[in-house]
């Protein structure tokens, strides 16, 4: 058994090096394919861990009317005696804040101080209920004369999860597609191999060689290539952080962040189980239209 998968092995890669010019083309277009995988799926992992960064669910922002005296929203305020740290934000302190949270703060920096309204940050120190405290208190803020909005971040973590979710869903419907992609593309590169190769795989048909014999060394070469296709998808996503990082986003504080090593892994190994289905499909597929090849 160890020897027949040293053939397959050494095989393959012949099958492989030999066919090297006429797969490049195909390694590219997968690695390619792969690249856009893996920056959707960065983005969409970067945005999520941004948006747990920025809405927390015990923060309450109670902005006011220009004409009032914030003083006499303190009182307000004060009375209802909401536990909890509150900071008041002028016009001033507004834009700093804005600044420190906001994404690509660096295009606000340019605009005047009396675009940014006034505002009170409260956040709460209730701990066991929070999402009902926060409920509660928002309601008794909106009461405060001269308040003219109440932002939860509750209410913001309602948002962003129900677009956090359709991300989600465009993710698993951009990964079946990756999929399917990847095995087609696999699927055909094989297909020209076992034509290109048709009159080896005649004799061996006649001598009696089994499936497996014959598709091993496929599978084999279909895994190398894939795997070159998986590197270069890698190296473009790590350019693709790395330059974001560098010029994009580099005022922001979003950042991106690549796949780790577990993800990657997981990643390799689902596509090398799709090089291997596709290989096998391919190459049984090819035999059933041969004459006389034996059952394994």
């Amino acid at each position: 058994m160890l020897e027949q998968y040293k053939y397959a092995f050494i095989k393959g890669w012949a099958l492989f090096r030999n066919s090297l010019k006429y797969s490049i083309p195909s390694i590219l277009t997968l690695g390619t394919i792969l690249f856009l995988y893996f920056a959707v799926y960065t983005v969409n992992s970067s945005v999520a861990k941004a948006v747990g960064n920025v809405t927390d669910s015990r923060l309450i922002r109670v902005f006011i009317d220009d004409e009032v005296d914030a003083k006499e929203v303190k009182a307000g305020i004060n009375r209802l005696k909401i536990e909890g740290e509150t900071v008041y934000f002028d016009r001033a302190a507004a834009k700093e804040r804005v600044l420190e949270i906001a994404p690509n703060a660096e295009n606000l920096k340019e605009l005047p101080e009396e675009l940014f309204p006034r505002f009170f940050e409260i956040k709460t120190l209730s701990d066991s209920d929070t999402d009902t405290a926060v409920v509660s208190a928002s309601e008794k803020l909106s009461r405060i004369d001269g308040v003219t909005s109440v932002e939860s971040g509750r209410k913001q973590n309602e948002k962003m999860q129900k677009i956090k979710g359709i991300s989600g869903m465009f993710v698993f419907v951009l990964t079946l597609l990756t999929g399917l992609s990847c095995v087609f593309i696999l699927f055909n590169n094989i297909r020209l191999s076992l034509y290109k190769h048709h009159r080896a795989i005649m004799v061996y048909t006649l001598v009696g060689a089994t499936r497996q014999f014959i598709t091993l060394p496929y599978v084999v070469s279909s895994k190398f290539e894939a795997t070159f296709a998986f590197l270069f998808a890698w190296l473009l996503n790590k350019l693709f952080t790395g330059f974001a990082g560098a010029y994009i986003l580099k005022d922001s504080f979003f950042v991106l962040t690549p796949p780790g090593f577990w993800h990657n892994l997981f990643f390799y190994v689902i596509l090398m189980t799709l090089s291997a289905l596709a290989a096998i499909f391919s190459v049984v597929t090819f035999l059933m239209k041969q004459k006389s090849i034996n059952e394994i």
